[in-house]
């Protein structure tokens, strides 16, 4: 045991030591990788554990946080890097419907690090119970039907509509409806609608599922007794002016309602109406024109009893050549000479019949400006006046002119 007495000399002494060299490696370590406190700008999402399935959360105060964290600078890039090592999560299991005021429970997969501070650091949620109603459906119209249409009973592919969510949401709801549009409907419709729930205001409520969410809606739309819809068909005398054509004519409106208290009679008439002629005679422009509707006795017109009618008319277009124009100089400097070559063009026109045929050479100039020319050789483009804007130039063979012009 003697062995013992000095060794019991020297234990403070390597316990002493060993205290030391841990303080000089954990502030050798500290110095090179020094802790810092760091706030993350961006958030962490709160996951949600042990819902109940018969339970919906209606309310939740943050579905994030932003966390700081005290950890060495290497630990920090690394976070920064992938902040996916952070969860953030509330626990849910064994809540009733209420409303709670609950810590997020966060974890970081790496070490060392020290969560300082959570915010916020509580989130308020309330868990409300899922319910069921069953509701009727209304289908509401929207728009009117052309004078003398009538709509029928509509057939629903389903009458009833089956709401689940919130008890809150559920006792909002007033009806559930679906809306069609019938505005210048002349035959059955067939849609696929969307179903809204409605609250008393008329405002659609949130946060609900409907079952189903779409219907299947047809509506039959037929014509009463005594109506009938037929086509406006124009009729023209006289001729438009020679060297013009006819491009269009154009009726508005193209359709009608007539009537009779007599439907035997309605039933034995054309598809068609006429209106009183439009005079084409002479006509060398477009114009446009309200005309009268020929309606026999006993014939009612729903609406105006006049038609208006657009007629289009445009000049024959063709082509013409003339050949060997002279060329004439002008702006030529005082005492000099000018000569060219070649001295004549041809000229290709395009435009109106009646312009060419009657067009001359006289009605064509051809020049050549030599405006501040000096002596010497050039190739120019010769320059082409019509008396006529709407004639068109189409080509000028040559199209340059080589001009010498000496002293």
């Amino acid at each position: 045991m003697k062995f013992l007495k000095p060794l019991r000399r020297i234990l403070p002494i390597l316990a002493t030591s060993f205290v030391l060299a841990m303080i000089v490696w954990v502030s050798s370590v500290t110095s090179q990788d020094p802790n810092e406190v760091v706030t993350y700008g961006t958030p962490v999402q709160v996951s949600i554990l042990g819902q109940n399935p018969d339970l919906v959360i209606t309310e939740q105060s943050a579905r994030s946080v932003v966390i700081t964290v005290r950890a060495p600078r290497s630990v920090h890039t690394q976070l920064a890097r992938n902040l996916s090592l952070v969860t953030a999560r509330i626990n849910l299991s064994g809540l009733t419907a209420g409303t709670y005021e609950l810590t997020p429970e966060v974890n970081i997969d790496l070490r060392p690090t020290q969560l300082t501070e959570i915010t916020p650091e509580k989130i308020t949620l309330t868990l409300e119970q899922m319910a069921t109603a069953d509701f009727e459906i209304n289908l509401f119209r929207t728009g009117n039907l052309p004078v003398g249409y009538e709509a029928g009973q509509p057939v629903l592919s389903a009458t009833q509509v089956q709401v689940v969510g919130p008890q809150s949401s559920l006792n909002e709801v007033m009806d559930v409806v679906a809306t069609i549009d019938i505005n210048n409907a002349t035959s059955t419709i067939t849609r696929t609608l969307d179903l809204r729930a409605m609250d008393r205001r008329g405002n659609v409520v949130d946060g609900i599922t409907l079952n189903p969410r779409t219907i299947t809606v047809e509506l039959p739309i037929k014509q009463l007794a005594g109506y009938r819809n037929v086509f406006v068909k124009i009729v023209t005398t006289g001729t438009i002016a020679q060297g013009y054509h006819l491009t269009g004519l154009v009726v508005t409106p193209p359709n009608l309602t007539i009537y009779s208290s007599n439907p035997a009679l309605v039933g034995s008439l054309p598809s068609f109406l006429e209106t009183a002629p439009v005079n084409l005679n002479g006509a060398r422009e477009s114009f446009t024109i309200n005309v009268p509707l020929q309606v026999q006795d006993g014939i009612v017109i729903i609406g105006a009893s006049e038609v208006n009618v657009a007629v289009s008319i445009e000049a024959i277009q063709s082509s013409i050549q003339f050949i060997g124009i002279p060329v004439e100089i002008i702006n030529l400097g005082p005492r000099m000479r000018a000569t060219i070559s070649p001295e004549r063009v041809d000229i290709y026109l395009s435009g109106p019949l009646s312009l060419l045929e009657n067009l001359t050479t006289d009605s064509i100039h051809v020049v050549l400006d030599l405006q501040d020319r000096a002596p010497g050789t050039y190739q120019i483009a010769p320059t082409v006046t019509l008396l006529d804007d709407e004639l068109r130039l189409d080509s000028v063979l040559p199209g340059t002119i080589e001009v010498t012009i000496t002293q």
